[in-house]
């Protein structure tokens, strides 16, 4: 790792630190609250004192000096703070902590293009795509652009919600879709900081969406779920409802499936009906072959060049 994304994670164990000991308070953990407290939640030698750690030795890591920190300590940091899974686990990322399949990661091969749209084409008419841990897309099919507002390969989920107003008004429970969204994200990022792809995202969301600069410095983490609910208002079919699920391709740790899948009929009957109405895609190009087993020419998805 390089001196710089070390400084970055040691910046962001810093702040996370920082914000999940003022969320508490004394009375929380079982604490006298004495004396005036001029920020609100837990002192750091509170902290210390519930983790079994030194005052000085916890302050160390909360103003994020590359110090020796093992799992077990780490493990007594989060008891005290009284850290989620998804917040320990992030924790350790950003302490340096990695388990094997993580280190994996960093070594896994770029995906392959023409893959990612066979698979997401796989599930069409229903949206699907592919992504990589920075959340740029990798592979969309059709239905992601005509329901979802998101563009194509080379676009960012994350730049889309936030700066794309036509995109956002689509969403029901968009605030609240907001806040899971960057806290989801931030837990996917935890041992990327430094890398130029997540800092570029991360510096042009900070300048350009207010929203997004709150809601990143609230250090939320959210623990990562199988499925999660996403309603949606198309402008020609009306309401959409799906089960959005997340899967973590075998063939590279980097990138993830998402796939969205109807809650109900009537979610289904409008994205078949849709699709029907608009016809075929545009003709292939020389030399392509995409019919079916039935020699029916499929939907396109998109994939990177």
């Amino acid at each position: 790792m390089t001196i710089g994304r070390r400084k970055r994670q040691l910046e962001e164990l810093s702040h996370f630190l920082r914000t999940r000991r003022m969320r508490l308070s004394p009375a929380e953990v079982g604490l006298t609250a004495s004396g005036r407290r001029r920020t609100p939640g837990l002192r750091r030698e509170e902290v210390a004192v519930l983790a079994g750690v030194g005052t000085s030795w916890y302050t160390w890591l909360e103003q994020g000096r590359d110090i020796n920190v093992s799992e077990s300590v780490l493990g007594a940091i989060s008891g005290a703070l009284r850290l989620n899974p998804a917040e320990e686990i992030y924790l350790h990322r950003l302490a340096g902590l990695k388990t094997p399949d993580v280190d994996q990661r960093e070594n896994s091969g770029p995906a392959d293009p023409a893959r990612l749209a066979e698979i997401v084409n796989h599930w069409f008419p229903n949206p699907a795509l592919v992504r990589d841990r920075c959340w740029n897309i990798l592979a969309a099919n059709s239905a992601v652009s005509e329901f979802l507002g998101i563009g194509g390969p080379g676009q960012n989920i994350l730049v889309e919600y936030f700066t794309n107003e036509a995109c956002r008004r689509r969403y029901v429970h968009s605030e609240a879709l907001a806040r899971s969204t960057v806290a989801r994200f931030r837990a996917d990022v935890a041992d990327c900081y430094g890398r130029p792809e997540v800092e570029r995202v991360l510096a042009e969301l900070t300048e350009r969406s207010p929203e997004f600069k709150r809601l990143w410095g609230s250090h939320e983490v959210l623990e990562p779920s199988p499925s999660r609910a996403k309603e949606i208002t198309h402008d020609t079919v009306g309401g959409l409802s799906f089960d959005v699920h997340e899967w973590e391709l075998a063939a590279d740790h980097e990138v993830q499936l998402v796939l969205h899948m109807p809650t109900v009929q009537e979610t289904r009957d409008r994205l078949d009906a849709f699709f029907a109405a608009a016809g075929p895609d545009e003709p292939d190009r020389p030399g392509e072959d995409t019919a079916g087993d039935d020699g029916q020419s499929e939907p396109k998805a998109i994939a990177a060049a």
